[in-house]
């Protein structure tokens, strides 16, 4: 995959939702299929766990991934969200 320079004048956390909302959006991250782990994702993009978590949680209030404790992540399908 292509590196991906953030802008760190920017809040990192909501660049990071952007990119990985494009993601779900453009059917890299399927809907229905779990995402990389919060570690994972946080070490491709060269950010602590806790602002890729932010990212995450912001992501989950705003329907575009889901979350079960001891599931994982995942894309949220379309007729889930309505």
């Amino acid at each position: 995959m292509a590196e991906i320079e953030l802008d760190r004048r920017r809040s990192v956390w909501k660049q990071l939702a952007e990119i990985i909302r494009k993601r779900v959006d453009g059917g890299t991250s399927p809907a229905g299929e779990a995402i990389p782990s919060t570690v994972a994702l946080a070490s491709e993009f060269d950010v602590s766990t806790s602002t890729m978590r932010k990212a995450l949680v912001a992501l989950i209030e705003d329907g575009t991934l889901w979350a079960g404790p001891g599931l994982g992540t995942y894309a949220r399908e379309e007729d889930a969200a309505k």
